[in-house]
């Protein structure tokens, strides 16, 4: 694979960024349009995900991706201001249990709970 300034630019924004995941928008945003236009973003975020080097997972119907090398999480979404909280993976440990009572293969999986952020449960509440 060729690394291009684009790609790098997109690697480097997660780095950045603690490795939060972002989506296409997100990141088109904080590379800005001069740096590639939307369109760049999501050929670019498919073929890092062909490659292995971000992995994307889907919340609510939106494309959200983080580097591969990151360890697993799911994560808690508010449905205000659509932060996305990040939380250690607690599945694992079920998962061998699951797959031996419904004779079952798992070979993924992905969880995301809704809520309010401490900011939006405040001014809510």
């Amino acid at each position: 694979m060729r690394m291009t300034k684009q790609r790098k630019a997109i690697i480097d924004l997660f780095g950045q960024n603690d490795n939060q995941a972002l989506n296409a928008d997100m990141i088109h945003n904080m590379l800005g349009n001069e740096e590639m236009n939307l369109s760049t973003v999501y050929r670019n975020m498919d073929k890092l995900t062909e490659l292995g080097l971000v992995q994307r997972i889907i919340i609510n119907t939106v494309a959200y991706y983080c580097l591969a090398n990151s360890t697993h999480r799911h994560f808690m979404l508010c449905t205000n201001c659509k932060k996305l909280i990040p939380i250690h993976c607690f599945l694992k440990k079920m998962l061998p249990a699951l797959e031996e009572e419904n004779d079952f293969s798992i070979t993924s999986h992905d969880m995301t709970i809704l809520g309010l952020c401490h900011t939006c449960k405040n001014i809510a509440g």
